[in-house]
Protein backbone atom coordinates (compact mmCIF):
# COMPACT_ATOMS: atom_id res chain seq x y z
CA UNK A 1 0.00 0.00 0.00
CA UNK A 2 1.57 3.48 -1.14
CA UNK A 3 1.81 5.82 1.91
CA UNK A 4 1.76 9.39 1.73
CA UNK A 5 4.16 11.31 -0.55
CA UNK A 6 6.03 14.45 -0.80
CA UNK A 7 7.94 16.38 -3.33
CA UNK A 8 11.17 18.37 -1.91
CA UNK A 9 13.17 20.02 -4.57
CA UNK A 10 16.74 20.03 -4.26
CA UNK A 11 19.86 21.62 -6.48
CA UNK A 12 19.78 18.38 -8.16
CA UNK A 13 16.38 18.25 -9.18
CA UNK A 14 13.08 16.98 -7.42
CA UNK A 15 13.10 14.21 -5.19
CA UNK A 16 9.59 12.44 -4.74
CA UNK A 17 9.56 10.76 -0.77
CA UNK A 18 6.78 8.28 -0.09
CA UNK A 19 6.51 7.50 3.20
CA UNK A 20 5.91 4.06 4.56
CA UNK A 21 3.58 2.84 7.39
CA UNK A 22 4.74 3.43 10.86
CA UNK A 23 7.02 0.85 12.12
CA UNK A 24 7.20 1.37 15.63
CA UNK A 25 8.92 4.19 16.46
CA UNK A 26 9.97 4.82 12.87
CA UNK A 27 8.74 5.66 9.46
CA UNK A 28 10.66 4.74 6.27
CA UNK A 29 10.74 7.14 3.45
CA UNK A 30 11.59 5.38 -0.58
CA UNK A 31 13.46 8.35 -2.32
CA UNK A 32 12.44 8.64 -6.49
CA UNK A 33 13.62 11.50 -8.73
CA UNK A 34 16.87 12.58 -8.40
CA UNK A 35 17.68 10.32 -5.55
CA UNK A 36 17.40 6.50 -4.96
CA UNK A 37 17.30 5.27 -1.38
CA UNK A 38 15.35 5.92 1.35
CA UNK A 39 15.34 8.04 4.87
CA UNK A 40 14.71 6.70 8.31
CA UNK A 41 12.86 8.76 10.33
CA UNK A 42 12.45 8.34 14.09
CA UNK A 43 12.04 10.79 17.20
CA UNK A 44 14.66 11.64 19.74
CA UNK A 45 15.72 14.22 22.51
CA UNK A 46 15.85 17.89 22.44
CA UNK A 47 19.64 18.56 21.35
CA UNK A 48 19.49 21.00 24.87
CA UNK A 49 17.20 19.15 26.77
CA UNK A 50 17.93 15.61 26.80
CA UNK A 51 15.12 14.52 29.30
CA UNK A 52 12.84 15.90 26.54
CA UNK A 53 11.58 14.11 23.49
CA UNK A 54 10.28 16.68 21.38
CA UNK A 55 12.45 16.24 18.20
CA UNK A 56 12.26 14.44 14.68
CA UNK A 57 15.64 12.77 13.62
CA UNK A 58 16.04 11.51 9.69
CA UNK A 59 18.67 9.27 9.05
CA UNK A 60 19.85 8.62 5.44
CA UNK A 61 19.75 4.76 4.88
CA UNK A 62 17.23 2.25 5.82
CA UNK A 63 17.64 1.85 9.76
CA UNK A 64 18.39 4.42 12.47
CA UNK A 65 21.71 5.45 12.11
CA UNK A 66 22.35 6.38 15.72
CA UNK A 67 21.59 2.31 16.73
CA UNK A 68 22.77 0.56 13.57
CA UNK A 69 25.05 0.84 10.33
CA UNK A 70 23.45 0.36 6.74
CA UNK A 71 25.08 -1.36 4.26
CA UNK A 72 27.29 0.60 1.73
CA UNK A 73 24.93 -0.51 -0.77
CA UNK A 74 21.78 0.07 1.14
CA UNK A 75 22.71 3.80 1.30
CA UNK A 76 20.60 6.74 -0.78
CA UNK A 77 22.72 7.99 -3.61
CA UNK A 78 22.24 10.43 -6.38
CA UNK A 79 20.21 8.81 -9.38
CA UNK A 80 23.34 9.11 -12.04
CA UNK A 81 25.73 8.19 -9.25
CA UNK A 82 26.45 4.77 -7.56
CA UNK A 83 28.23 6.67 -4.02
CA UNK A 84 25.96 6.44 -1.43
CA UNK A 85 26.20 8.73 1.72
CA UNK A 86 25.50 8.41 5.56
CA UNK A 87 24.32 11.55 7.94
CA UNK A 88 21.06 12.55 9.63
CA UNK A 89 19.76 15.91 10.44
CA UNK A 90 17.57 16.77 13.79
CA UNK A 91 14.84 19.01 13.77
CA UNK A 92 13.43 20.63 16.89
CA UNK A 93 11.97 24.00 18.03
CA UNK A 94 14.12 26.90 19.77
CA UNK A 95 13.61 29.18 22.37
CA UNK A 96 10.88 31.05 20.49
CA UNK A 97 9.77 27.75 19.28
CA UNK A 98 11.21 28.52 15.83
CA UNK A 99 12.46 25.31 13.75
CA UNK A 100 16.08 24.65 13.73
CA UNK A 101 18.32 21.71 12.48
CA UNK A 102 21.24 20.15 14.13
CA UNK A 103 22.95 17.94 10.72
CA UNK A 104 25.24 15.47 11.46
CA UNK A 105 28.55 15.24 8.98
CA UNK A 106 27.45 14.11 5.96
CA UNK A 107 30.15 11.64 4.37
CA UNK A 108 30.19 8.72 1.71
CA UNK A 109 30.49 5.00 1.98
CA UNK A 110 33.56 5.62 1.83
CA UNK A 111 34.42 8.66 4.46
CA UNK A 112 34.69 10.94 1.70
CA UNK A 113 33.29 14.74 2.51
CA UNK A 114 30.25 15.05 -0.31
CA UNK A 115 30.20 17.86 -3.10
CA UNK A 116 28.41 21.27 -1.90
CA UNK A 117 25.69 20.57 -4.31
CA UNK A 118 25.45 16.79 -2.62
CA UNK A 119 25.14 18.23 0.54
CA UNK A 120 22.86 20.70 -0.20
CA UNK A 121 20.72 17.83 -1.67
CA UNK A 122 21.06 15.54 0.93
CA UNK A 123 19.94 18.01 3.81
CA UNK A 124 17.11 19.08 1.98
CA UNK A 125 15.79 15.48 1.56
CA UNK A 126 16.33 14.61 5.31
CA UNK A 127 14.68 18.06 6.03
CA UNK A 128 11.87 17.68 3.73
CA UNK A 129 11.49 14.20 5.43
CA UNK A 130 11.53 15.29 9.05
CA UNK A 131 9.22 18.18 8.82
CA UNK A 132 6.49 15.83 7.26
CA UNK A 133 6.95 13.14 10.31
CA UNK A 134 6.71 16.29 12.47
CA UNK A 135 3.31 17.66 11.40
CA UNK A 136 1.63 13.65 11.61
CA UNK A 137 -1.27 13.19 13.60
CA UNK A 138 0.56 9.85 15.52
CA UNK A 139 3.82 12.13 16.06
CA UNK A 140 2.88 11.18 19.78
CA UNK A 141 3.15 7.67 19.31
CA UNK A 142 6.86 8.17 17.67
CA UNK A 143 8.27 9.91 20.03
CA UNK A 144 6.99 7.75 23.02
CA UNK A 145 8.65 5.35 20.88
CA UNK A 146 11.58 7.01 20.94
CA UNK A 147 11.54 7.87 24.91
CA UNK A 148 11.18 4.30 25.12
CA UNK A 149 13.67 3.25 23.07
CA UNK A 150 16.48 5.27 24.16
CA UNK A 151 15.86 6.19 27.86
CA UNK A 152 17.98 3.03 28.88
CA UNK A 153 21.38 4.26 27.35
CA UNK A 154 20.24 8.09 28.34
CA UNK A 155 20.00 7.05 32.07
CA UNK A 156 23.50 5.35 31.97
CA UNK A 157 25.26 8.13 30.18
CA UNK A 158 23.06 10.86 32.78
CA UNK A 159 24.23 8.72 35.80
CA UNK A 160 28.01 8.43 34.61
CA UNK A 161 27.73 12.64 33.28
CA UNK A 162 26.59 13.24 37.67
CA UNK A 163 29.69 11.16 38.76
CA UNK A 164 31.85 13.32 36.44
CA UNK A 165 30.62 16.13 36.82
CA UNK A 166 30.93 15.63 41.27
CA UNK A 167 34.58 14.24 40.99
CA UNK A 168 35.49 17.11 38.67
CA UNK A 169 34.06 19.74 41.03
CA UNK A 170 35.50 17.96 44.79
CA UNK A 171 39.28 17.98 42.60
CA UNK A 172 38.47 21.79 41.74
CA UNK A 173 37.23 22.73 45.07
CA UNK A 174 40.61 20.60 46.30
CA UNK A 175 42.15 22.99 44.39
CA UNK A 176 40.60 26.14 45.56
CA UNK A 177 41.63 25.25 49.06
CA UNK A 178 45.53 24.61 48.36
CA UNK A 179 45.72 28.06 46.50
CA UNK A 180 44.94 29.83 49.98
CA UNK A 181 48.43 28.45 51.82
CA UNK A 182 49.96 28.66 48.81
CA UNK A 183 49.40 32.31 47.31
CA UNK A 184 50.58 32.82 51.39
CA UNK A 185 53.09 31.45 51.14
CA UNK A 186 54.16 32.99 47.84
CA UNK A 187 53.67 36.23 49.01
CA UNK A 188 55.54 35.88 52.12
CA UNK A 189 58.72 34.69 50.48
CA UNK A 190 58.22 37.75 47.88
CA UNK A 191 58.48 39.92 51.18
CA UNK A 192 61.51 38.47 52.25
CA UNK A 193 63.95 38.70 48.97
CA UNK A 194 62.22 42.52 48.95
CA UNK A 195 63.66 43.13 52.16
CA UNK A 196 66.79 41.19 51.62
CA UNK A 197 66.93 43.81 48.46
CA UNK A 198 66.75 46.49 50.75
CA UNK A 199 68.63 46.00 53.26
CA UNK A 200 71.56 45.46 50.07
CA UNK A 201 70.41 45.80 46.95
CA UNK A 202 71.68 42.88 44.41
CA UNK A 203 71.09 42.70 40.45
CA UNK A 204 70.27 38.87 41.70
CA UNK A 205 67.44 39.60 43.93
CA UNK A 206 65.82 42.12 40.97
CA UNK A 207 65.84 38.59 39.37
CA UNK A 208 63.82 37.02 42.18
CA UNK A 209 61.16 39.87 42.26
CA UNK A 210 61.11 40.57 39.05
CA UNK A 211 57.85 39.18 36.67
CA UNK A 212 58.94 36.29 34.30
CA UNK A 213 57.61 32.36 34.26
CA UNK A 214 58.59 30.48 36.97
CA UNK A 215 59.18 33.39 39.52
CA UNK A 216 57.91 34.79 43.27
CA UNK A 217 55.79 37.54 41.55
CA UNK A 218 54.42 35.03 38.67
CA UNK A 219 53.37 32.37 41.68
CA UNK A 220 52.19 35.04 43.58
CA UNK A 221 49.60 36.33 40.56
CA UNK A 222 48.94 32.55 39.52
CA UNK A 223 47.83 31.43 43.24
CA UNK A 224 45.62 34.63 43.56
CA UNK A 225 44.15 33.76 40.22
CA UNK A 226 43.47 30.37 40.65
CA UNK A 227 41.82 30.40 43.95
CA UNK A 228 38.59 32.42 42.64
CA UNK A 229 38.88 30.13 39.21
CA UNK A 230 38.78 27.01 40.90
CA UNK A 231 35.54 27.73 43.22
CA UNK A 232 33.94 29.08 40.11
CA UNK A 233 34.61 26.44 38.13
CA UNK A 234 33.72 24.02 40.89
CA UNK A 235 30.53 25.32 40.63
CA UNK A 236 30.19 25.50 37.74
CA UNK A 237 30.82 21.41 37.77
CA UNK A 238 28.38 21.01 40.60
CA UNK A 239 25.59 22.79 38.52
CA UNK A 240 26.30 20.74 35.58
CA UNK A 241 25.78 17.50 37.93
CA UNK A 242 22.70 18.85 39.44
CA UNK A 243 20.90 19.34 36.14
CA UNK A 244 22.19 15.84 34.52
CA UNK A 245 20.80 14.32 37.67
CA UNK A 246 17.22 16.75 37.22
CA UNK A 247 17.48 14.82 33.69
CA UNK A 248 17.70 11.46 34.83
CA UNK A 249 15.06 11.68 37.46
CA UNK A 250 12.59 13.03 34.98
CA UNK A 251 13.47 10.20 32.34
CA UNK A 252 13.05 7.75 35.42
CA UNK A 253 9.66 9.32 36.46
CA UNK A 254 8.76 9.55 32.48
CA UNK A 255 8.53 5.75 32.80
CA UNK A 256 6.39 5.52 35.73
CA UNK A 257 4.21 7.99 33.86
CA UNK A 258 1.19 6.45 31.72
CA UNK A 259 1.18 8.10 28.45
CA UNK A 260 -0.96 11.05 26.99
CA UNK A 261 -1.27 11.86 23.54
CA UNK A 262 -2.21 15.43 24.60
CA UNK A 263 -1.93 17.52 28.18
CA UNK A 264 -5.09 18.33 30.26
CA UNK A 265 -6.03 21.74 29.78
CA UNK A 266 -4.97 24.64 32.03
CA UNK A 267 -7.92 24.41 35.17
CA UNK A 268 -9.40 21.83 34.32
CA UNK A 269 -8.50 19.86 37.51
CA UNK A 270 -9.97 20.06 40.49
CA UNK A 271 -9.43 22.93 42.96
CA UNK A 272 -6.26 22.07 44.96
CA UNK A 273 -4.79 20.47 42.45
CA UNK A 274 -1.08 19.77 41.89
CA UNK A 275 0.03 22.59 38.91
CA UNK A 276 3.88 23.28 37.34
CA UNK A 277 5.93 25.91 38.99
CA UNK A 278 9.12 27.57 37.95
CA UNK A 279 11.61 27.41 40.88
CA UNK A 280 14.41 29.56 40.02
CA UNK A 281 17.62 29.54 42.51
CA UNK A 282 21.16 28.09 43.03
CA UNK A 283 21.95 24.56 44.35
CA UNK A 284 24.54 24.78 47.30
CA UNK A 285 25.77 21.30 47.77
CA UNK A 286 24.66 19.24 51.03
CA UNK A 287 21.53 19.41 49.76
CA UNK A 288 20.78 23.11 50.05
CA UNK A 289 18.63 25.48 47.72
CA UNK A 290 18.56 29.08 47.20
CA UNK A 291 15.13 29.98 45.86
CA UNK A 292 15.29 33.14 44.11
CA UNK A 293 12.19 33.31 42.15
CA UNK A 294 8.82 31.27 41.60
CA UNK A 295 6.17 31.47 39.30
CA UNK A 296 3.40 29.14 37.71
CA UNK A 297 4.30 27.85 34.42
CA UNK A 298 2.06 28.29 31.63
CA UNK A 299 -0.19 25.04 30.79
CA UNK A 300 0.75 25.33 27.03
CA UNK A 301 3.83 23.68 25.93
CA UNK A 302 5.61 26.32 23.95
CA UNK A 303 5.01 28.46 25.84
CA UNK A 304 6.13 26.84 28.48
CA UNK A 305 9.16 25.82 27.12
CA UNK A 306 9.93 29.62 26.08
CA UNK A 307 9.47 30.78 29.53
CA UNK A 308 11.40 28.23 30.85
CA UNK A 309 14.45 28.63 28.42
CA UNK A 310 14.43 32.36 29.77
CA UNK A 311 14.03 31.87 33.30
CA UNK A 312 17.04 29.38 32.99
CA UNK A 313 19.07 32.13 30.25
CA UNK A 314 18.99 34.79 33.42
CA UNK A 315 19.79 32.31 35.77
CA UNK A 316 23.04 30.90 34.26
CA UNK A 317 24.45 34.45 34.19
CA UNK A 318 24.52 34.20 38.05
CA UNK A 319 25.51 29.90 37.79
CA UNK A 320 22.07 29.49 38.85
CA UNK A 321 19.11 26.96 37.33
CA UNK A 322 15.69 26.83 36.72
CA UNK A 323 13.45 23.31 37.71
CA UNK A 324 9.66 22.51 36.90
CA UNK A 325 8.12 20.97 39.98
CA UNK A 326 4.53 20.29 40.69
CA UNK A 327 2.80 21.64 43.95
CA UNK A 328 -0.67 23.12 44.57
CA UNK A 329 1.35 26.51 45.46
CA UNK A 330 3.94 28.36 45.51
CA UNK A 331 5.26 27.49 48.82
CA UNK A 332 4.63 24.02 48.25
CA UNK A 333 6.65 24.87 45.85
CA UNK A 334 9.55 26.28 47.25
CA UNK A 335 9.27 22.91 49.54
CA UNK A 336 8.82 20.65 46.88
CA UNK A 337 12.28 21.84 45.49
CA UNK A 338 13.94 21.93 48.36
CA UNK A 339 13.02 18.51 49.32
CA UNK A 340 14.29 17.20 45.63
CA UNK A 341 17.31 18.77 45.93
CA UNK A 342 17.65 16.57 48.90
CA UNK A 343 17.32 13.83 47.83
CA UNK A 344 19.49 14.28 45.05
CA UNK A 345 22.15 15.01 46.92
CA UNK A 346 21.58 12.11 49.33
CA UNK A 347 21.57 9.47 45.72
CA UNK A 348 24.87 11.17 44.61
CA UNK A 349 26.35 11.19 47.51
CA UNK A 350 25.47 7.37 47.63
CA UNK A 351 26.90 6.84 43.85
CA UNK A 352 30.53 8.72 45.19
CA UNK A 353 30.27 6.34 48.47
CA UNK A 354 28.83 3.38 46.96
CA UNK A 355 29.62 2.74 43.54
Amino acid sequence: MTGPSLTVETPAGRVHATAGPLQDDAIVFELGGAMRGSVYVTGTHDPHHWDRFTAVRACLGPVNSFRDTAPAEDLPRLARSRTGYRGSLTLYRDDLNHPQVAVYPMESAAGHEPSPKTEATLTAVLRGCAEHVAQREDLFVILEGARRRDTPAMLRFLTWSVAHHQAEAARLEDQARAAMPARRAAVAAWWTAARWFIACPHPALLLVLADYPGSLSRAVAVEQWRGPYCRTAAVREREYARRAQAEADSLRAAQTRPSSRRPAPHGAGPEGAERAYFVVGQWKGGGEVEIWHIEEAPADPAARAEAHDQHACDAEDSFGSVDVVYATSPEAAAEQARREARQTSERIHRDLTHP
